[in-house]
């Protein structure tokens, strides 16, 4: 599995697994069919913590389903990662799991392997919940609620309503959300928040008289805040 970053080389699996031994951490790859069916064998045999790696534009969905749902039964930190085309399409639904967009450094691929690694080792119930009136936002599973009914979002609208949520009250710019959800090398501009910020509003509010998410005019959005 090659995979693109910044530097005139693609990074090869030999190169993750040198990136990542200094932190005890042992890729396995999962990138085609059979990987799919046998990497779980690799898990008991791994010398440093395991991290499945997983190639989604590699894999069809029920090859991905079936990896991610046994990873989840077993507790393994995952790390999926996928090109910007496929980016837009990622809800929910199809993925619970960490991931990486392609290209990417060096440095951030080490530190998102560590996050999924750490992550995993935190059971839900040191991962408070965020409640917000009738809102309930679970990021141990992505999982958001209202009035206790499941609602259906987006990967970048799910992302963008865990960052205005859990902090109630402060003021982001366009720029600001643009740069912390899509990353600085994203060649969108900040309308591409504002279409988010109103797809995400037709899912969770239903009270236009006291909107969770606020515009400030001229500025950007904010999460009410709870006084």
């Amino acid at each position: 599995m090659n995979i693109a970053h910044n530097k005139p080389n693609e990074l090869t699996r030999e190169d993750i697994c040198q990136l990542l031994a200094g932190d005890m951490v042992t890729p396995i790859f999962v990138s085609n069919s059979n990987e799919s069916e046998t990497f779980i064998d690799q898990v008991d045999t791994a010398k440093g913590s395991p991290l499945i790696i997983i190639d989604l534009g590699l894999l069809n969905r029920p090859q991905i389903s079936r990896v991610l749902e046994l990873c989840k039964e077993k507790n393994l930190p995952t790390l999926a990662i996928i090109s910007p085309d496929d980016l837009m399409s990622l809800d929910t639904d199809m993925i619970n799991t960490d991931f990486i967009v392609a290209p990417f450094l060096d440095e951030e691929l080490i530190v998102r392997s560590m996050f999924s690694v750490k992550k995993a080792t935190i059971t839900p119930e040191e991962e408070e919940l965020i409640n917000r009136g009738d809102l309930t936002i679970n990021p141990s599973n992505y999982e958001v609620l209202i009035k206790n009914s499941r609602v259906n979002l987006r990967f970048k609208e799910y992302e963008l309503l865990l960052l205005l949520a859990s902090n109630p009250g402060r003021v982001y710019d366009r720029a600001t959300l643009l740069n912390q959800i899509w990353g600085y090398d994203y060649f969108g501009g900040t309308r591409t928040v504002d279409v988010h910020i109103r797809r995400l509003r037709s899912k969770i509010e239903n009270n236009s008289e006291s909107p969770y998410i606020e515009t400030i005019w001229n500025v950007g959005y904010r999460f009410r805040s709870s006084n």
